[in-house]
């Protein structure tokens, strides 16, 4: 006679369990390109505002003696190097700084968004909006066209994923 020492007792099932709608944790694979071409613009953004900043009156004397150093062989060029110098000396060095708020704002709100959080597309708008808004309260420069619109696509492309987001 053969003994079954194995026991297998029956799983208790939990009755919330079947009410409960598990919300996928899995981030679409769109959602993971915009947020990676987002680390990639703001990342690169970040960078090059933190640039200005720290070397910022390097930069301006490097500009100054280029176009000094082309005047004489490269006259078109001399004169787009002076008028870069002349915006840049305009610029106040603060500026880039507070560029990298939005850059920050940007980079933070699509780790967000990687998770699956919503506060990462609000943290992204405004973002975007101080991006945009900065350089025409500060240096009273122009609207720019081209970055409005860049930056209303990858904001209605992130507003299709807000659904899904915790």
């Amino acid at each position: 006679m053969e003994y079954n020492f194995k026991f297998e007792y029956p799983k208790q099932k939990n009755p919330d369990e079947d009410s409960v709608q598990k919300t996928p944790d899995k981030t679409p694979t769109r959602l993971m390109v915009l947020c990676i071409l987002t680390f990639i613009w703001s990342g690169f953004s970040l960078l090059a505002y933190l640039i200005f900043f720290f070397m910022y009156h390097s930069l301006l004397d490097m500009m100054t003696m280029l176009a000094s150093s082309m005047e004489n062989s490269l006259p078109n060029y001399a004169t787009y190097y002076n008028d870069m110098a002349e915006m840049f000396r305009n610029t106040p060095q603060y500026f880039f700084l507070l560029m990298t708020i939005p850059c920050l704002l940007s980079i933070a709100g699509s780790g967000c968004m990687i998770r699956m959080r919503k506060l990462g597309f609000h943290l992204y708008v405004v973002g975007q909006i101080l991006l945009l808004g900065f350089p025409i309260l500060i240096q009273k420069q122009g609207f720019g066209f081209f970055e409005l619109l860049l930056s209303i696509v990858f904001i209605a492309l992130y507003s299709s994923y807000l659904k899904r987001m915790r």
